[in-house]
């Protein structure tokens, strides 16, 4: 279906962007969760998988096709050059991979999870019709990431501050989701998907 509509759902650590996806897949809708995927588009896409094996050698990949993490983590670690130079060859892949599945879905909307669209430069790859962000109140924020990743405050305050910040997020955005636990998702969501326009709930 290639009128199939691409809407972006981003936000920051902790923020409940993979609730806001797992309640679209509830209601029918596909998500495209870009972290899951770039994963194994690092094990299965040749074109990614010459390129990585060109730019770190031969050890990247092991005898049996799969990525050779602690090879590539060894060489990246404290190393923002080739950081970057991952992000370089891993964001086209999946901006590839995301036109690939809204042109063979049959759907109105393919819905893309993703924490960093505005960092990673993705709108290079690809034309979402709607970016949606989800946001919450920072204390919610940190102490729903200190459970998920049973890691110290200060570090996921130190993660938070070294991204975008959450009112940028939804000043670019077209439509912000607050899941503060006093919103309801749901409803939120409902009237985002009859109205799809720019609209702060």
């Amino acid at each position: 279906m290639k009128n199939t509509q691409i809407i972006i759902i981003t936000g920051g650590i902790g923020c409940g962007k993979s609730v806001v996806s797992r309640l679209l897949q509830v209601m029918g809708y596909p998500v495209y969760d870009c972290d899951l995927e770039a994963k194994q588009l690092m094990n299965t896409d040749p074109i990614l998988k010459e390129q990585l094996t060109s730019t770190f050698g031969p050890d990247t990949y092991q005898k049996d096709g799969t990525l050779n993490k602690p090879h590539l983590a060894s060489l990246i670690f404290n190393n923002k050059t080739l950081l970057t130079r991952i992000d370089q060859l891993v964001h086209p892949a999946v901006g590839r991979d995301i036109e690939a599945r809204r042109i063979s879905i049959q759907a109105p909307y393919l819905f893309v999870e993703t924490a960093i669209y505005y960092e990673s430069g993705f709108g290079q790859f690809i034309s979402p019709a709607q970016v949606w962000c989800v946001a919450s109140p920072l204390e919610l924020r940190i102490s729903r990431a200190m459970v998920r990743d049973n890691t110290p405050r200060e570090k996921i305050l130190a993660r938070i501050n070294s991204q975008m910040s959450q009112e940028e997020k939804t000043q670019r955005a077209d439509a912000i989701i607050w899941n503060d636990n006093t919103h309801s998702l749901i409803l939120q969501v409902n009237a985002l998907l009859k109205f799809p326009s720019r609209n702060t709930l």
